[in-house]
């Protein structure tokens, strides 16, 4: 699965350093480190991140005005945040639970408090839904693959031929298939064959579409006079919307 990435936002640099240390070398998980909330900002409207280690008490933009930018902008208010604080001020922990944040680390931190604290949000986030993408060109998958996930913040993974997609279904919990409609009539045939006399993935949806339709799926289901019971189920608004959005569903 991708590796995941920590985001510490915090003035001070000996901080920056022990959980930048602890973290890559503990969790296994990529850390960006900056000491003010603006870079912060910008780091997360380019870069993919899974979780924000914030402080509260900085000199410039503190904490809660970090975390208010956050909360503001629709492209990065749901990103998972925890605080950093060497206080135990009431009215801050009120300011960033109005703000959806629950979870704060006391500093000075210890390194296994931290590496335990991260290790049980990871957990906590864990995505409920792995998405194959099949197909023979890797450019497009990939360009699938972004799209999903940015999209739809669903893990997804990538082959490109019966074996590796064999060896995927077979050691992961894949709750859709989507394949691209370029892939060649056999090879796709050999996957969904296997796919439909394994009983633990017959129930799977396997679809075949573009990036294109991809994206207008996404406008769909963005649509106000579409209506799906469960929005945040990939596998249930792809198989809602099958009729009309995808190419092929076999």
């Amino acid at each position: 699965m991708r590796e995941k990435t920590v985001l510490v936002i915090d003035d001070d640099e000996m901080n920056l350093q022990i959980a930048k240390m602890v973290l890559e070398k503990k969790v296994k998980c990529r850390v960006i480190c900056v000491d003010n909330g603006r870079e912060g900002i910008e780091i997360l409207r380019n870069e993919r991140v899974n979780l924000v280690l914030l402080d509260i008490m900085m000199p410039e933009f503190d904490g809660i005005e970090t975390l208010k930018e956050i909360r503001a902008d629709d492209n990065l208010k749901n990103i998972p945040v925890m605080m950093l604080t060497a206080m135990s001020g009431v009215e801050n922990l009120k300011k960033v639970y109005t703000l959806g944040v629950k979870d704060y680390i006391k500093k000075p931190f210890m390194p296994a408090d931290l590496i335990s604290r991260v290790n049980k949000k990871f957990a906590e986030l864990e995505p409920d839904e792995t998405i194959l993408l099949l197909g023979t060109d890797i450019e497009e998958l990939k360009s699938m693959q972004k799209l999903i996930e940015k999209i739809f913040d669903r893990e997804s993974v990538i082959a490109t031929n019966e074996a590796e997609a064999q060896k995927i279904l077979n050691e992961n919990k894949i709750t859709l298939v989507v394949a691209d409609a370029e892939i060649k009539f056999v090879d796709g045939f050999r996957i969904l064959n296997f796919v439909s006399n394994e009983s633990k993935l017959a129930e799977v949806p396997f679809t075949l579409t573009t990036s294109e339709k991809i994206l207008e799926l996404v406008e769909k289901i963005n649509a106000p006079k579409v209506e799906v019971n469960n929005k945040n189920k990939l596998a249930n608004v792809v198989t809602s919307l099958i009729g009309y959005e995808l190419d092929v569903h076999v």
